[in-house]
């Protein structure tokens, strides 16, 4: 079996499971498809074939002597390693392989593949978490070499790429492949899990997602980062990619995304991604599989079961909703006490108004909106709809307001790294935004000068 991925899509995850269940092997990234193709590269022009006009691309012909000599080295390789681990089939994880499906196929006949996704602008998000300091690894470095100014429209050319090279295979070979989404092996693991075993002709293995966790899993070769500290599947990373800027990328290439987001069942990156409140699921409303029962009740609730739009009148009534609130709340006291200073003062002397978007936590508590009307000096807790007619909009994070109004973190800072996202409708242009983020700035009492 072999996964059909990119970087940051939540393989490692795969291969924890995958490698959980007693009759399957999954080491971390091998490179196996890679060698296959290098070794039917050197075969065929061993025995005379025509070569690929594109370097490390698997050769136009492979004559069958060189399929064979292929399949008995690698089974040399794979044969005592499944001996060694008491399992008796080998699954690879390696990036990159949609591109080898075909000589995969004629190696191994009866291969299986697993295509995995995740949602591009979650990618993105993880990709730039990655690599602090500069995309590197991961497949990345084309992408970053060709748009070195530009992080986020390298990732999503990344993204776009590879989904479309997975895609393919599925489209070449569908009855040897299963796709599954990252969103749905968080929301559902075991369901996702049991689906995945029964497509592979394993035993049914109950209760994996808990196990995966269980043994000291191999930790040679490359692998994510985060694995090794964490105990239990969540779904805290979906949505992370919300605050990503999606202006950064050009509109041809977010077509390109967005026609690929829906043959996978994802929501589009549109004009108004990261402007709002984020979505309850960046999965299509169709698309979504039930969640296990085990998962709708413990604490690491995914977006797929329950959102803000789900939070009702006797959740709001709990003391997790009580202490969302507060924190709201102190945001809303600081915009109405700088309000009244800067009016005392004879400012300000725009007729605007804006909402301040306070988004909770978790997924338990709702998205709050302050309406700040400069006109009538007022500050009113409303609703979303309050940024329809809103001249401009500042959303983030229940963290990233309380850095910022506590002092901890720059308001400057904040907006550069998107955790406080600055939304213009009408695209006013630098002077005003400045002049608007200055204005935010006395509210909240930041600057002195």
């Amino acid at each position: 079996m072999f996964v059909l991925c990119n970087g940051r899509s939540g393989s490692t995850l795969l291969r924890f499971l995958l490698d959980a269940h007693p009759e399957l092997a999954c080491p971390p990234e091998t490179n196996l498809p890679g060698l296959c193709v290098q070794l039917a590269t050197v075969w065929s022009l061993i025995e005379g074939a025509p070569l690929s006009a594109v370097r490390g691309d698997e050769p136009p012909e492979v004559p069958h002597a060189a399929i064979a000599g292929v399949r008995a080295t690698m089974d040399s390789m794979v044969g005592p390693y499944l001996a060694r681990r008491g399992k008796r089939r080998y699954c690879d994880k390696s990036l990159g392989t949609a591109r080898f499906a075909e000589l995969l196929t004629r190696v191994y006949p009866e291969a299986r593949f697993v295509c995995l996704y995740r949602h591009p602008m979650d990618v993105i998000a993880s990709g730039m978490e990655a690599c602090p300091w500069g995309l590197s690894g991961y497949g990345f470095d084309p992408y970053i070499a060709a748009t070195p100014g530009n992080a986020v429209l390298a990732l999503a050319r990344f993204w776009a790429e590879n989904a479309a090279e997975t895609l393919a295979a599925e489209d070449r070979f569908p009855g040897a492949c299963l796709r599954v989404r990252y969103e749905d092996l968080v929301a559902a693991p075991d369901q996702v899990a049991g689906e995945l075993f029964g497509f592979l002709g394993a035993a049914p293995a109950p209760g994996i997602s808990a196990a995966c966790f269980s043994t000291e899993r191999e930790r040679f070769g490359p692998a994510d980062h985060k694995i090794w500290y964490t105990s239990k599947i969540s779904s805290d990373s979906v949505g992370r990619g919300w605050s990503v800027p999606a202006g950064m990328i050009p509109p041809p290439v977010r077509e390109q995304v967005n026609q690929l987001a829906a043959r996978l069942g994802y929501l589009p990156v549109d004009g108004g991604w990261g402007t709002s409140a984020p979505p309850a699921d960046l999965r299509t409303a169709q698309t979504r599989p039930q969640a296990d029962p085990a998962q709708a009740s413990s604490a690491q609730v995914g977006p797929a079961q329950v959102g803000p739009a789900q939070v009702g009148p006797a959740q709001a009534s709990t003391a997790a909703a009580g202490g969302h609130r507060a924190a709201s709340q102190r945001l809303g006291d600081r915009l109405k006490a700088g309000l009244a200073e800067l009016g005392a003062a004879g400012g300000p002397d725009r007729a605007e108004s804006f909402v301040a978007v306070w988004l909770p936590a978790d997924q338990t508590g709702r998205p709050e909106h302050w309406l700040v009307d400069l006109k009538n000096h007022s500050v009113t807790l409303t609703g979303a709809e309050a940024q329809e007619n809103s001249d401009w909009d500042i959303v983030g994070s229940a963290q990233a307001w309380e850095q910022v109004t506590g002092g901890q973190l720059n308001l400057g800072a904040a907006l550069r790294s998107c955790r406080l996202r600055y939304c213009d409708g009408a695209e006013s242009g630098p002077v005003a935004s400045d002049a608007r983020i200055a204005m935010l700035a006395r509210l909240l009492d930041l600057a002195s000068w």
